[in-house]
């Protein structure tokens, strides 16, 4: 049961951590982005696994095995914002961008990927039919 809830988790996070990457937190140091990435991507993966009431899980299962993959995950987004993070803006290399810490920028980002996903969906229903 646990190793089930920690598979969907993993899944689950992964997916919704990615898209809250794109506007949470961008100017936080990348601890805090890491944990503001991924804290409301096992809450929503707690919240959704333990609301079926008729579920043959009980209900401390999906806290418990959604844990590690979070933990996973945490330390993945860390490590990859750690790698990108420069603490003063001299410190910057020449050939590095000034990153855009606006978050409407992020949600554009992920309209324009769903856009493309949406893009390649109907040419492929179109293909099929």
């Amino acid at each position: 049961m646990v190793g089930l809830s920690a598979a969907v988790g993993l899944l689950v996070i992964a997916l919704i951590s990615a898209v809250l990457h794109f506007f949470v937190g961008l100017n936080a140091p990348p601890k805090a982005r890491a944990f503001w990435t991924v804290a409301p991507a096992y809450a929503l993966c707690v919240f959704f696994g333990a609301i079926p009431a008729d579920s043959p899980f009980p209900i401390w299962v999906w806290p418990v095995g959604a844990l590690l993959p979070a933990a996973i995950w945490y330390w993945f987004w860390m490590r990859d914002f750690e790698k990108r993070w420069y603490q003063d803006v001299e410190q910057l290399p020449d050939d590095v961008p000034l990153a855009n810490h606006d978050w409407k920028n992020g949600l554009l980002q992920l309209a324009l990927f769903l856009l493309i996903g949406l893009v390649v969906a109907g040419i492929r229903t179109i293909l099929r039919g």
